[in-house]
């Protein structure tokens, strides 16, 4: 099998890193600052969309810095015992060479620790990692760095993330910055390809340079060369285009047709488009009559959405968009505005976000607990959890039970408990979980109850 030009031509060092120079600098300042000792800040979370080069980064640092390195990833399983055994080991050793000589940390000679996708942690395969992350960086005489996609979902499970770790963003990459590169590979691999061919394929990545490294693979394979026309057979990929031209003639056009018209190269489901448009109203619309006849026009679309839902009868997003575009521009009676606005971000989809992590929390109860009750996540959520969070705020043992049965996470623990999932109250119930099952070997997940305590899950 032919290697993936993804890894082959991997970055050896920060300065090929193409793009994100401001996150590529921070990085280097924080590898320098472990040059006088263990800093401040002993982990960096890399944080940002796939493709960007945060993987990258990390590898190419730990060759500029002449470190070795120790990565963890999504394959491996992640709880605390292994991330103890691995990653807590590493960051506490001192380091050697892989002749077996004995590399002192006090003389500069370093160990990188990599958790890659550290946000995605969930089940019992990766039971209390989250924890025992926070511990190994507060205990660590190495770097470590975090690599994730979702920072909130990571924060959710460990907050005290954000005051152990320096946060590094990383940014989709401009479509010139990924031709640059692109044309390297291609010169590399003596395969020649036109820049219009480079072009498209920087085009539908859409920052991701992974995906352009992959779709030029997947082009060149087995060939020499290509024509223009090879991009053609390039399947298209979901990527964010610019909402603000589409918006605009939207709102001038004078037909329904036009309007409709408008926003079809916009790449989002109906859903979200109708988020935009009903932060938008306000901007457009200079008089209250028109935003009321607009809002009614928006608020039929969104009983076509939600018929939709429950239907799954996708025929109907043709009603939703008509109303929601087509329908609110033609409430406009009077004149748009003169200034040309920047859109706002729906501020629908910022409510959603704030409220992630206690809705995530209750959606990861409900799904552990429906299976073992036997009925559904909807029915678990609705009238069930209130009284299992009263009964595990004053039964402790049977929370303990709980997390061992059906595999709870810190996070999980403190939406039950209704406490900060660093508190004092999750932690002691996620040790005494872990030692009960290290006490029984791990081998089954279910533990006895004591006479003390009477109460079952099943009899809840």
């Amino acid at each position: 099998m032919q290697e993936e030009w993804a890894e082959r031509h991997r970055p050896k060092s920060l300065s090929e890193i193409v793009g994100n120079e401001p996150a590529v600098q921070s990085i280097g300042r924080w590898a320098e600052s472990w040059r006088k000792g263990v800093p401040r800040a002993k982990a960096l979370v890399l944080k940002g969309e796939p493709g960007t080069g945060k993987t990258s980064a990390a590898l190419a640092l730990a060759q500029d810095m002449n470190w070795d390195y120790i990565e963890m990833n999504a394959s491996d399983h992640r709880n605390a015992a292994s991330i103890r055994k691995v990653a807590g080991a590493g960051s506490m050793a001192q380091t050697f060479a892989p002749t077996g000589e004995f590399l002192s940390s006090f003389e500069g000679k370093r160990k990188l620790v990599i958790l890659d996708e550290a946000d995605n942690l969930f089940g019992r395969e990766d039971y209390g990692g989250a924890k025992e992350i926070v511990e190994t960086i507060k205990n660590s005489a190495q770097p470590i760095i975090l690599i994730v996609n979702d920072y909130s979902e990571l924060t959710r499970k460990a907050p005290a993330i954000r005051n152990l770790c320096e946060r590094v963003v990383f940014r989709r990459l401009d479509k010139r910055s990924v031709v640059r590169v692109l044309k390297t590979i291609v010169e590399k691999e003596k395969v020649k390809v036109p820049t219009q061919v480079l072009e498209r394929v920087a085009e539908n990545a859409g920052g991701d340079m992974r995906a352009a490294v992959n779709d030029l693979q997947m082009l060149v394979e087995g060939r020499s060369s290509l024509v223009s026309e090879d991009s053609d057979a390039m399947g298209k990929r979901n990527q964010d285009r610019q909402l603000d031209e589409s918006l605009r003639a939207m709102y001038a056009a004078k037909s329904l047709r036009e309007a409709r018209d408008a926003t079809l190269g916009v790449d989002m489901t109906p859903d979200e488009l109708e988020k935009w448009i009903e932060e938008s109203i306000p901007q457009e619309l200079r008089h209250s009559e028109d935003m009321a006849l607009a809002f009614d026009a928006l608020s039929k679309s969104d009983i076509f959405l939600d018929r939709t839902k429950q239907l799954q009868h996708y025929g109907l997003w043709a009603y939703a968009k008509e109303m929601m575009t087509g329908g609110v521009v033609l409430a406009r009676t009077h004149d748009l505005r003169s200034n040309a606005y920047e859109y706002k971000y729906p501020s629908h989809f910022i409510v959603m976000s704030r409220a992630k992590g206690p809705r995530a929390s209750r959606e990861s109860i409900s799904r552990k607990l429906a299976s073992y009750m036997h009925t559904s996540r909807r029915c678990i959520a609705s009238s069930s959890l209130p009284y299992l969070s009263n009964i595990a705020g004053n039964d402790e043992e049977f929370l303990i039970w709980l997390v061992r049965d059906l595999g709870l996470d810190e996070g999980d623990v403190a939406f039950l408990l209704e406490v900060d999932p660093d508190s004092r109250e999750v932690t002691r119930v996620m040790s005494q979980a872990e030692a009960a099952d290290v006490s029984r070997g791990g081998a089954e997940p279910r533990i006895a109850r004591s006479r003390k305590s009477k109460r079952k899950l099943a009899d809840f």
